[in-house]
């Protein structure tokens, strides 16, 4: 005969009784009840039975008082994000966050990059669930979030410490290697690489991609600009010129954005050079403007939204380990070719 816990003054059954009677957590009933689809069957069947057994009936105002207190608060560490594909990864994270009843609390390392103690205070004065680094680039703050790690950490980015409970690196290098293959395989062989700043990491796997492909095909390198400049519209159409004066046997140009290859397509228009036929131009991170620029955009999608939700679901099963176990393999989210006629 399981032990019950009244309520004070109804003698109601609380969803402490009902957890206990299951023998699960209050927050996995409190899932089972709120978004049953995230629990296995075999635990809902399990904790419909204790309901029944007990005679439950959820207190509406108590349930409304205790989430505006729970931790469902999930902080996302990062740098100042400006590239297409981690914007729609970062969002998708959110949405599939706040499906479940999470909010996410969002702090840039930039403004704290001074001051790491102060950032440290901010994370861990908060009632966190879980907190998410995402392509966080300085070590020095990696170090001190996991030093004081008390939750679950998820590392999306670069490759980070093994305490922490989850590293995601989204591969870049593939998505590149993959498009100037592609670009190689349509006949070009005068190649160059169009480069500005973004983050150093995002940069290194670009670059590695180039030239892993260039050179199993053995194909020279060394057609490359990289700018200390914004990776906007308008440092690729200021560097088109510079290209085409050190280069000018040119046949195809791939832009480590879609930004920038945008501005460069400008340019061609601008210097009434036809693409693709006198030049071939290619993106990085299918945005949308990539779809209706003239002509399209060649370009390479990583599969950020989905790489978002499945984060998510890996994130909370860190939170409760006792949700129904899903698909967490991420390697089946390979990069797809968006051709189009720029190339």
């Amino acid at each position: 005969m399981q032990d019950t816990k009244k309520r004070r003054n109804t003698g109601q059954i609380t969803l402490f009784d009902v957890a206990k009677y299951a023998g699960v957590g209050t927050m996995t009933v409190s899932r089972a009840l709120r978004t049953p689809e995230r629990v296995s069957d075999k635990l809902r069947k399990k904790i419909q039975t204790a309901i029944d057994d007990l005679g439950y009936k959820p207190n509406v105002v108590a349930s409304l008082l205790a989430s505006a207190s729970a931790n469902r608060l999930i902080a996302v560490v990062t740098t100042k994000i400006c590239d297409h594909s981690t914007r729609i990864l970062l969002n998708s994270l959110q949405t599939s966050l706040a499906k479940d009843g999470y909010t996410t609390l969002i702090i840039e390392t930039y403004h704290y990059h001074k001051n790491e103690a102060q950032l440290i205070n901010a994370l861990y004065s908060q009632n966190l669930a879980a907190i998410v680094l995402f392509y966080v680039e300085n070590p020095t703050i990696i170090e001190k979030i996991v030093h004081r790690k008390t939750l679950p950490i998820i590392n999306i980015g670069i490759q980070s410490y093994s305490c922490i409970n989850i590293n995601i690196q989204p591969d870049d290098s593939l998505a590149m290697l993959m498009l100037t293959e592609y670009v190689i395989k349509q006949g070009y062989r005068h190649i160059g690489l169009l480069c500005a700043n973004q983050q150093y990491h995002l940069f290194q796997q670009r670059l590695h991609g180039w030239h892993r492909a260039m050179l199993a095909h053995h194909l020279p390198t060394h057609r490359i600009i990289n700018a200390a400049k914004p990776a906007s519209f308008a440092t690729g159409s200021e560097l088109l010129p510079e290209m085409l004066l050190n280069w000018p046997e040119l046949d195809a140009l791939i832009c480590t954005t879609d930004e920038l290859a945008g501005g460069v397509l400008n340019e061609c228009h601008r210097r009434h050079i036809r693409v693709p036929y006198q030049l071939a131009v290619c993106g990085f991170g299918d945005s949308e403007f990539s779809q209706v620029c003239v002509p399209p955009l060649t370009t390479v999608a990583l599969p950020a939204e989905l790489m978002g939700q499945h984060t998510a679901t890996l994130l909370l099963k860190q939170i409760c380990p006792d949700i129904d176990d899903t698909e967490t393999d991420l390697s089946f989210l390979i990069p797809i070719i968006k051709t189009r006629a720029s190339l």
